[in-house]
């Protein structure tokens, strides 16, 4: 009886360990894929898309990587620094700099951090958002530049949000399709868990910090979006992904002058394929009016 209840103790510990162990190291991969998207250049040119007389520069980040972009001289003295989604590189934003081109807005057309770290590695929007102002920097040295807007999608929504929060020359953003806090979206807030999945979700939020040596309860775009009022922010999300994303809680923290556009039907990063012409028509006015600009 006792080798049996010995076998029985052995077996409980060895499923516990073996359930215990294998939402550890899923945690741990999901980080390590998360924070490491590498770089997606997909070898498009502002060319492929209609736009004539862009240039390849490149500029610093704030901790000294050096990233590549494509820049744009404005026709009425603004420049939009345009940010792509998770491991973007500088040809991710190629379709909505071709139609703000058509209005004589001028682009810096980057890519992110994770296009130039050696390890291809993402803080999902920390660095990033530091790497912002160096941007706007960058920018704001160029010959004929007045003003500089952003326009950023899913991690680059986040950058734009949370660095325009901390940089008052950023006069106009717009932010698609980002989270809302890293930290809450990571682990499911206000959803049913399974111990397996509580036991996950603790380990990405571990994994990341020794991933990044970032805190992911730092990367919360909801904390920190009150502070680009009283400059005019617009928040774009598809239908389909409003549920995860909370975009009316990120709208009501905001302050004036804001606007929420949910596009119909569609999903994350689906909104020029659902709504080109209402996407264009809203985004124009947008800066148009955020630059006192003449409507075209």
């Amino acid at each position: 009886m006792r080798l049996i209840r010995f076998a029985a103790v052995a077996l409980v510990a060895g499923l516990t360990t073996a359930y215990v162990g294998s939402a550890v190291l899923s945690g741990a991969a999901y980080a390590h894929a998360l924070t490491h998207p590498g770089c997606g250049n997909t070898g498009n040119t502002p060319e492929d898309v209609g736009i004539a007389g862009a240039r390849d520069v490149i500029y610093p980040t704030h901790d000294g990587m050096i990233l590549r972009a494509w820049y744009l001289a404005p026709q009425n003295g603004v420049v939009i620094i345009l940010l792509p989604g998770l491991g973007g590189g500088r040809d991710g934003m190629l379709r909505e700099g071709a139609i703000l081109a058509r209005y004589g807005y001028g682009l810096l057309m980057t890519e992110m951090r994770s296009c130039a770290h050696p390890e291809g590695q993402t803080t999902l929007g920390y660095y990033e958002s530091e790497d912002l102002k160096e941007a706007a920097t960058w920018v704001l040295d160029q010959p004929g530049v007045e003003h500089v807007g952003v326009l950023g999608y899913s991690l680059g929504g986040i950058t734009a949000t949370m660095g325009s929060a901390k940089d008052e020359r950023i006069e106009a953003v717009v932010a698609e399709g980002g989270f809302y806090d890293l930290a809450a979206d990571v682990t499911n807030e206000g959803g049913t868990k399974s111990l397996w999945e509580r036991i996950m979700f603790q380990t990405i939020l571990i994994c990341f910090q020794l991933e990044t040596g970032v805190n992911a309860y730092d990367v919360s775009p909801i904390s920190v979006i009150d502070r680009i009022s009283p400059r005019p922010l617009l928040l774009i999300y598809g239908e389909l992904e409003t549920g995860e994303a909370h975009p009316q809680e990120q709208l009501a923290r905001a302050g004036e002058p804001k606007d929420l556009w949910i596009v119909p039907d569609a999903w994350h990063g689906g909104y020029l394929d659902v709504a080109a012409e209402e996407w264009e028509q809203r985004v124009v006015a947008f800066f148009d009016s955020a630059f006192e600009l003449p409507e075209e």
